[in-house]
């Protein structure tokens, strides 16, 4: 007779696929709303098996990936099925090189609001480099992603949309719907790097306040998403790209 008291033993974590992505269609925004099956987030999609291509390249149609990791770990989970899809993948590491990565699994001396600032402080030009490849229609349908689709992929979210026209509620509101998947992403952290010290709460955290204030920084020092991304090279015209190829008129 089997023991009843015995613990179940524990759900393999699928270690495949991908479990943040969503379309960033559908938000209000200025003078319409954002299209839909035009641009995606996600966390990596280096793990992508048949199926998984096959829905994105089949059912989404997707053309470019804009990874925005850093180079080693690019070097460790290169999406190389999706390129052998017909998959433009372009590495566009969003932290400036020179900017070394965390020493700890997690946040010590700052938050991760803090963490968001130092990024937009040195990143202008990667973020630009970003937002060009977006607002190129030829390059649509388009996913960006990093690790985790959280907080690289949030903040080019959370700049694209603001120019885009669309409030901060939304915004942030789109940011947060990651907590919803925090736990399974550290899991898949965890399983992919037995080896390594899990992650910790304050940087595998999605709060709208962490966004928030994202979006207050970049309004005080320099008047918004735009005028940030003017600031850093991005032209006027090239904004105007962006909402005529993303925003359906009203």
């Amino acid at each position: 007779m089997a023991d009843e008291t015995a613990p179940n033993p524990p759900t393999p974590v699928p270690l495949g696929g991908y479990i943040n992505f969503r379309d960033l269609g559908g938000h209000v925004a200025a003078g319409g709303t954002v299209r839909t099956g035009r641009v995606f987030r996600s966390d990596s999609l280096a793990h992508c098996d048949a199926s998984d291509i096959e829905q994105l390249v089949g059912s989404h149609q997707v053309r470019t990936v804009v990874d925005l990791r850093r180079d080693h770990e690019v070097e460790a989970a290169p999406m190389d099925g999706l390129q052998r899809a017909g998959v433009r993948v372009e590495h566009l590491s969003l932290i400036d090189p020179a900017v070394p990565a965390l020493e700890t699994p997690d946040l010590v001396d700052s938050t991760l609001a803090e963490r968001y600032t130092s990024i937009l402080q040195t990143s202008g030009a990667q973020f630009v480099s970003v937002l060009r490849i977006i607002a190129d229609d030829a390059n649509h349908p388009l996913v960006f992603q990093c690790a985790a689709g959280k907080d690289r992929t949030g903040l080019v979210a959370a700049i694209l949309l603001q120019i885009l026209g669309v409030d901060d509620d939304a915004i942030t509101t789109d940011y947060a719907q990651t907590a919803a998947v925090i736990d399974l992403l550290l899991a898949r952290f965890t399983a992919r790097a037995p080896d390594r010290e899990p992650l910790g709460p304050r940087i595998m955290s999605a709060e709208a306040s962490t966004m928030q204030s994202a979006l207050d920084w970049l309004r005080h020092e320099h008047g918004g998403a735009e005028q940030y991304a003017r600031t850093h090279g991005l032209t006027a015209g090239e904004i105007g790209a962006l909402r005529t190829s993303l925003v359906a008129p009203a």
